[in-house]
């Protein structure tokens, strides 16, 4: 695997070798990787090598996590080698000089496929366990479908299901939210942009949804939006988050993917999945409706599945209620069987 070390710091700026833990097998890399012919960042933790490689495949699209699960889900490390992969077009990946042709869920799961496969070598390795979140999950579902071999398990996160169903009852949401409220300006603008969604939908239509959903407590439960989880995040500080390439990484790649990620159905194109499967549902997401997720995976073909219901989150479980997520997915590495 040829890699270029770019930092060996943590995401408060402090050097590695005077933080990191004391086992000679621990592990903090953040590195450089062609995957695709294109430059790509990962971050790799743990602080146990012999540990089971944990693959997160963040939302969006062009929606970094790496930094969050660094501030949120850093006890993961004692479960997992955690790998968090900046996509193609996404933070430390964003460059301008990426073709906007390169940009199709496709080639980002062929991306994903070589680092998977390049993981498993490196580390000797016959399997790993995947997480996908939101996007992420749409594009992780993809990857267990195609290569079933490569994985222990699939945890969905925030999963995706039919996204025209999803634009649907996210704002059918904030339109009720607005009505019971008489919020004249959020029913206003919500009515502007119908239909949506329809095969001509715009990311203006888009984010006009987005914005009431998430004001409604759609995203973060019990607010109104994602800022406070940012805190310390996107301060121009953090290594793990570039502020200018992270706006522009967003912004390049909804331009690039949200028109054909609207035509995402998974339930008609992965009816089956060949492993075990975990939903990792907030109750109270309408920016990916969990009711739709549920249906999904009542449908969905599997060895093994399960939902397990985050009662105090919406759309960031990982974020919004950190320890019980540690505590689920170490348990989950201890229930599926896996080479070491």
């Amino acid at each position: 695997m040829a890699l270029l070390t770019l930092a060996l710091v943590d995401s408060n700026c402090r050097s590695f070798a005077k933080n990191a833990p004391t086992a000679t097998n621990s592990i903090y890399s953040l590195e450089k990787i062609n995957l695709g012919g294109i430059p790509q960042t990962i971050l790799v933790t743990g602080k146990d090598r012999s540990k089971p490689i944990l693959l997160f495949v963040h939302g969006g699209p062009g929606f970094t996590e790496m930094a969050l699960v660094r501030k949120y889900n850093r006890d993961l490390d004692k479960y997992f080698i955690v790998v968090n992969w900046d996509q193609r077009g996404t933070n430390l990946s964003y460059s301008p000089h990426i073709p906007r042709a390169s940009m199709t869920m496709d080639q980002i799961v062929a991306d994903g496929h070589e680092l998977v496969t390049l993981l498993k070598k490196r580390f000797h390795r016959n399997k790993i366990f995947l997480l996908g979140h939101s996007w992420g999950s749409a594009v992780a579902t993809i990857m267990a479908s195609r290569y079933p071999q490569d994985f222990y398990a699939y945890i969905g996160v925030g999963q995706v299901a039919n996204m025209q169903d999803n634009e649907r009852v996210s704002t059918e949401f904030a339109m009720q939210m607005a009505v019971k409220e008489n919020n004249k300006k959020a029913i206003s603008e919500l009515k502007n942009i119908m239909p949506y969604p329809s095969p001509e939908s715009t990311l203006p239509q888009l984010y006009t949804s987005r914005k009431w959903m998430q004001y409604y407590g759609g995203e973060v439960y019990k607010h109104h939006g994602a800022s406070e989880t940012f805190v310390g995040v996107a301060n121009g500080k953090n290594p793990l988050y570039d502020v200018k390439k992270a706006d522009a990484g967003t912004t390049f790649s909804m331009e690039s993917l949200w028109a054909p990620f609207l035509q995402t159905d998974l339930p008609r194109t992965v009816p089956e999945l060949k492993m075990p499967i975990y939903f990792i549902l907030g109750k109270h997401d309408y920016n990916v409706p969990y009711t739709l997720a549920e249906d999904y995976l009542k449908k969905l073909k599997a060895p093994f599945k399960k939902e397990i219901l985050f009662e105090n989150s919406a759309h960031l479980p990982p974020f919004e209620e950190p320890q019980k997520f540690t505590r689920v997915m170490a348990g989950i590495a201890l229930t599926v069987k896996s080479d070491h």
